[in-house]
């Protein structure tokens, strides 16, 4: 989908707990040393006891100074996570905004996985070009992984918590939404269901992916599992690349879900880009961080001057389903927006 109208990224916040590092859970025995070398991640977020709703609050809150918005002048309010966030029948971005100040916004909540973000930014792009007239949308993402995966698998990313918040708008901002595509490939849909029952669902506790991933490599190679996810991918970054009115050699950083190096490369390679335009030498710092990885990267790569004006930078994700995003931006500047203060370490135990 081409963007032909004026839609913005105003502004991007996040909240990051503190750091716990991947060589300290090798010496404790809870990481595997040949994993560490393999995978090339080097530490992983984790919340404690500090919640989803918290990390999102805070995150929006930092978005909306960077934007000089109050809660009262946002349309629409878009949350997205990967599990669920509390009390099941209770909404998150409401609570978010009561928290902000308050307002009339519109509020929804997306479960549509990893690539949530990505989703949500391609709904609020049609919020703010059709009908319904909107001039401000806000999208928040958190997660905390600790409830529902093993923090330290021996698999091709480390679960982080964080939570991450964007504004959108038609009144300008840091950079231009030149392109969204997404697609599904249904094939693959059971990798996250694994065999369990659909009715009624299982009782609440450690989610076990691989043993779900399994479930399907049973029936085709997982080797055919990566090519058909890669394929989706590459088709919906391509024409992303098209719509935006560039090359794949003008695109400066593509940001990919904070995984394994060699998952990351492997995606890039299949759009024909270097690993070096690639954020996951930040990314393996931080953990898979749910549906926040994209925006923090984007924060990241601004604060850290990694981005000038004239920059085109491709947003990818992927989700159970299996769903894939691909967006791609256009910098305009570079916000003056004060650093945020270290991430603190974590202990590992």
């Amino acid at each position: 989908m081409e963007i032909k109208s004026e839609v913005y990224v105003r502004s991007v916040g996040s909240y990051l707990p503190p750091r716990a590092s991947t060589q300290q859970a090798v010496d404790k025995g809870l990481y595997e040393a040949d994993d560490l070398k393999l995978m090339g991640l080097t530490g992983t977020l984790v919340a404690g006891d500090t919640s989803p709703a918290h990390m999102a609050t805070a995150a929006a809150a930092t978005a909306l100074e960077r934007a000089g918005l109050g809660s009262a002048e946002l349309d629409s309010l878009i949350h997205s996570s990967v599990f669920q966030p509390g009390p099941d029948g209770w909404s998150l971005p409401g609570y978010t905004l009561r928290e902000l100040g308050g307002g009339k916004a519109g509020v929804i909540e997306l479960r549509t996985g990893c690539s949530g973000m990505l989703s949500a930014m391609e709904l609020a792009v049609g919020q703010l070009t059709g009908a319904q007239g909107h001039t401000s949308v806000l999208l928040t993402a958190a997660d905390h992984m600790g409830p529902w995966l093993e923090r330290w698998p021996s698999d091709v990313y480390l679960p982080g918590d964080a939570g991450s918040a964007m504004v959108l708008g038609t009144a300008g901002g840091f950079a231009r939404i030149r392109a969204v595509n997404s697609g599904t490939v249904p094939r693959l849909e059971q990798m996250n269901r694994g065999d369990e029952p659909l009715h009624p669902p299982a009782p609440r506790g450690l989610v076990d992916l691989r043993a779900r991933h399994a479930s399907v490599t049973r029936h085709m190679e997982e080797r055919e599992a990566a090519h058909l996810m890669a394929a989706l991918n590459t088709e919906l970054a391509e024409r992303s690349i098209a719509e935006a009115g560039i090359k794949t050699a003008d695109i400066s950083r593509v940001v990919y879900h904070n995984m394994a190096g060699f998952i990351v490369e492997f995606f890039l390679s299949q759009v024909g880009l270097p690993m070096e335009r690639s954020s996951w030498e930040f990314g393996r710092t931080v953990g898979h961080l749910g549906c926040s990885d994209q925006a923090v990267a984007l924060e990241h790569l601004l604060l850290n001057g990694d981005l000038t004006p004239g920059d085109h930078v491709m947003l990818c994700g992927a989700s159970a389903g299996f769903a894939t995003v691909c967006v791609v931006l256009e910098i305009l500047d570079v916000p003056s927006w004060p650093a945020p203060a270290p991430v603190p370490a974590a202990v590992v135990g």
